[in-house]
């Protein structure tokens, strides 16, 4: 093991993989809700899906690269993507309606038309694999949505385990445009079409190191050829590729078995009998062959950290300044060889996006930096940097902690169905990486949401929250609430028993129930609901006196309001509304008073004469 392989081991700890997700770029402050109706947004990861038509010189199906900024402000027209590698680009900065992403390296941008050209982004779901009566296969998720999975007969008859019905996990490449009116499918589109998909079995989790030595690589990541073309031997496999690792050999030269995107030159499909012990997944046939570790990097962002210009010095002697780095504290200073020093040294924090490349070598000698201080050991190697300005801690202004208590501010917001404003909620974590929704919330009593909390990046470990009640939020969506908030949960909560009862008359019995929440940030403390009978829907004090009962709820928890007890006597003959007030004798100090008062709507308590 070399001087590096310790360092890289740990490094594995603290590096995410980022080849799906938005950038690292905040929505500017005062900005709604950011759509991008096409799926893509700047610092999404894309893909190549066809040759043709021609991006750019030496650009071909398989090969990956950065969103770096659109044309348009939805970003449904052309895109700049900065194509990994790739240095034959002119960098057309001029048409961006949205802003730069941040620094790249210079020659690797060039433009592309969703419209005209194939383009997939990084696709990774979990669902019941379905198959028509044409044979056509689909993934039908628990979101309840449908997608093609662009596979001919071969792929069943290479894997005959396949069965309809089995519950798997699909990655791959996603398109959700939408075919020309012209054009003749076997297959239906449906929610979209998944290119180069890898199935897995759904209870396998597979999170555990492919190359052993150094723990570069786990199985099932997504990598970048790095080293020259044609590897050995494969053809048509140029530099720059993408592909999806299936399995390691560590008896031959430590190499790795990669499904390549969109390749059909591979060797035999049975090749992964000479893994070590597992599969990533069941791969389209004829992608495959095997890579030594030291040619392949895959996506990573960094955590934040400061900008330093980088010399090597050795017996006194120290070179012109070798290049760019990144300074994380508690992780090391990142070698980026891509980026071009700027003068002076960008100053501020800043994360890296790139491809970290765990078998590169790094320079040798004392590494001295910009910036006076220890001296930092070089890390680890990161090709293909892209500079991302680090967000605000909490991902907005004023920052959102995990656990801090939030009120809902629009209806339905994102198409959330059913979540309407002054809903209360607990925040769950942020996505630094998301310049729309960065807030994942947690919504009292609501059940239409999602569980998307794997591309959390603050913070962890990720507490318990409810299934189907998580959504993410814009910024100015919510807003804080630190006093208590006390509020009814609703009519499906309400109800009364027996429907009519006797005037005048003694030890009649009335049930009456319902549900009371505390939206709030803090513990309400001691309080009383009042329960009333009024001729109107309007209930005040000055109704019918039924009873009270007494309640102390924490911040975000809910009580049953449960009454049971003997009608009163001095009630005249009618037909009445139960409702009740809360906190009538203001003992809580709330966030809001003009919340507190409750009818039962779905009918009335009929009180007949003697």
């Amino acid at each position: 093991m070399n001087r590096h392989s310790t360092q890289r081991t740990k490094l594995w700890a603290i590096l995410s993989v980022v080849c799906v997700g938005a950038s690292g770029v905040l929505a500017a402050e005062g900005d709604g809700r950011a759509t991008y109706p096409a799926g893509f947004a700047p610092g999404t990861r894309v893909v190549l899906l066809a040759d043709a038509p021609t991006v750019g010189e030496g650009l071909k199906s398989g090969m990956g690269g950065t969103i770096l900024c659109c044309d348009t402000d939805d970003c449904t027209g052309s895109l700049l993507v900065s194509w990994d590698l790739w240095t034959a680009g002119k960098g057309e900065e001029g048409h961006c309606a949205t802003s730069l992403v941040g620094q790249y390296p210079p020659g690797s941008a060039a433009w592309v038309d969703p419209q005209a050209v194939l383009l997939g982004r990084p696709f990774d779901k979990i669902g019941i694999l379905r198959q028509s009566q044409a044979g056509c296969l689909f993934l039908e998720t628990e979101e309840a949505e449908l997608f093609n999975l662009a596979v001919g007969p071969e792929f069943l008859e290479q894997w005959p385990v396949v069965l309809p019905g089995n519950r798997v996990r699909v990655r791959g490449l996603l398109n959700a445009s939408q075919p020309a009116p012209n054009v003749k499918r076997a297959c239906p589109q449906h929610d979209g079409d998944v290119y180069h998909p890898i199935l897995t079995d759904a209870g396998w989790t597979g999170e555990s190191c492919c190359d052993p030595f150094v723990c570069g690589f786990l199985y099932g990541d997504r990598v970048v050829l790095v080293g020259e073309s044609n590897p050995n031997g494969a053809v048509d496999l140029p530099r720059g590729a993408s592909g999806t690792i299936i399995c390691c050999n560590a008896r031959a030269d430590n190499s790795v078995l990669v499904s390549w995107d969109l390749w059909a030159n591979g060797g035999s499909d049975d090749d992964y009998t000479m893994c070590n012990e597992r599969l990533a997944g069941l791969f389209p046939p004829g992608s495959t062959c095997w890579v030594p570790v030291q040619d392949l990097a895959k996506c990573i962002q960094t955590h934040c950290g400061t900008v330093q210009q980088l010399s090597i010095c050795s017996t006194g002697q120290c070179q012109d300044i070798l290049g760019v780095g990144l300074f994380v504290k508690n992780e090391g200073l990142y070698y980026l060889p891509d980026l071009v020093p700027q003068i002076p040294t960008q100053t501020g924090d800043f994360l890296v996006s790139g491809l970290y490349a765990p078998y590169a070598a790094l320079p040798d000698g004392l590494v001295v930096t910009s910036t006076v201080g220890p001296q930092k050991a070089l890390a680890a190697v990161i090709l293909h940097s892209i500079l991302l300005s680090c967000p605000q801690t909490g991902c907005c202004k004023p920052a959102y902690a995990q656990g801090d208590r939030v009120r809902l501010l629009v209806d339905e917001p994102g198409g959330a169905e059913g979540l309407f404003a002054d809903a209360g909620g607990t925040v769950i974590c942020c996505n630094a990486n998301d310049p729309c929704t960065p807030i994942l919330v947690s919504w009292d009593l609501w059940t239409n949401g999602h569980d998307d909390d794997d591309v959390c990046t603050c913070c962890k470990p990720i507490p318990w929250y409810r299934d189907k009640s998580a959504w993410w939020m814009a910024c100015k969506e919510i807003e804080p609430i630190k006093k208590p908030d006390l509020y009814d949960a609703g009519e499906s909560y309400r109800g009364f028993t027996p429907p009519s009862v006797t005037a005048g008359m003694a030890g009649q019995g009335l049930a009456i129930t319902g549900l009371i929440a505390n939206r709030g940030g803090s513990q309400s403390d001691v309080f009383f609901v009042e329960i009333y009978a009024s001729l109107d829907d309007e209930i005040t004090a000055e109704d019918y006196f039924i009873g009270l009962v007494g309640m102390d709820i924490e911040a975000g928890g809910i009580s049953d309001l449960s009454w049971a007890g003997e009608f009163p006597t001095d009630i005249p003959a009618g037909s009445y509304h139960i409702g009740w007030l809360i906190d009538p004798d203001n003992f809580v100090r709330e966030a809001r008073e003009n919340n507190n008062t409750a009818v039962i709507e779905a009918g009335k308590l009929l009180v007949t004469g003697p």
